[in-house]
């Protein structure tokens, strides 16, 4: 049996199906044959005893639900008697992705537009770059978690997008200068609001942590605001953003609550993410 598209053979089923007193039965585990799948049409042909026969009907692949912004304003108790975690941003599912967007807005000491820039650089490195070799998977691909398919009918990404604004902001960061040459200001941040050294104590990922906590991540370190849940431990074995000063690592925990946010707005079709 041939898989066509406009007439065109994209694909063959292999072995071939069974014909019983006239019905063909196969079983195919759709797979896109091309970055434009949403407005692919498939059709099916079949020779059995010198006849060629092509279905009538077509077969076209489900898409994803989209959503417009969902205001994200969700906090999640912790332990050691500090605040909750609280999830402050703004996420929509968009046709290849889940999207975050974040504003912030300063106050207190001076945090020109070059500290804001690089800022937003090292917060949305950390937390895309712990995604790139990651995707969320339909759970229901019968191709399984080692899915190969390079196109995202089963598959989407994930994107943060870091704004510094001066209204409308969903969340409110105190700039604390410190005196060169080293900070020792602490940096902390909740969706109450944000305190943040200049410059900060650990230069590769003290802001992308503390935005972990408007994302909705806990500590994983000893006297902190650690889960009560478990989920994320306190001193794993995996150094992480979370846990470890210096650490950039990303692990799959840390995206749950995306994960979350994708599996409520995709109509009953769940995801999980990938590799394990």
């Amino acid at each position: 049996m041939e898989i066509l598209r406009n007439d065109t053979v994209v694909g063959t089923l292999s072995p071939n199906p069974n014909m019983t007193g006239g019905n063909v039965r196969a079983t195919w585990v759709a797979k896109a044959p091309s970055a434009d799948w949403r407005t692919v049409r498939l059709r099916f042909r079949v020779t059995a005893g010198g006849v060629t026969c092509t279905s009538s009907n077509e077969f076209t692949f489900r898409q994803r639900p989209t959503t417009g912004w969902i205001r994200k304003n969700v906090p999640h108790p912790s332990g050691n008697g500090f605040r909750p975690v609280h999830e402050k941003h703004t996420a929509r599912l968009e046709r290849e992705r889940v999207y975050y967007s974040l504003r912030l807005k300063t106050s207190g000491d001076p945090f020109d537009a070059t500290k804001q820039a690089a800022a937003k650089s090292l917060i949305e490195s950390v937390w895309n770059g712990g995604f790139r070799r990651r995707r969320f998977h339909r759970t229901r691909c019968q191709r399984g978690a080692a899915c190969d398919c390079p196109y995202d009918c089963c598959k989407a990404r994930f994107r943060l997008n870091v704004r510094f604004v001066t209204d409308r902001e969903h969340v409110v960061v105190q700039i604390h200068a410190d005196a060169p040459p080293a900070a020792v200001y602490r940096s902390s941040m909740n969706g109450n609001g944000g305190n943040w050294a200049d410059p900060n104590r650990c230069s590769t990922t003290e802001y992308a942590h503390e935005v972990g906590h408007v994302l909705g991540q806990f500590d994983e370190y000893a006297g902190a605001a650690i889960d009560p849940s478990g989920v994320q431990p306190v001193g794993g074995p995996t150094a992480n953003l979370m846990k470890d000063a210096s650490c950039r690592v990303l692990l799959k925990r840390h995206y749950r609550r995306v994960l979350a946010f994708l599996n409520a707005n995709a109509a009953g079709d769940p995801y999980e993410i990938v590799p394990r």
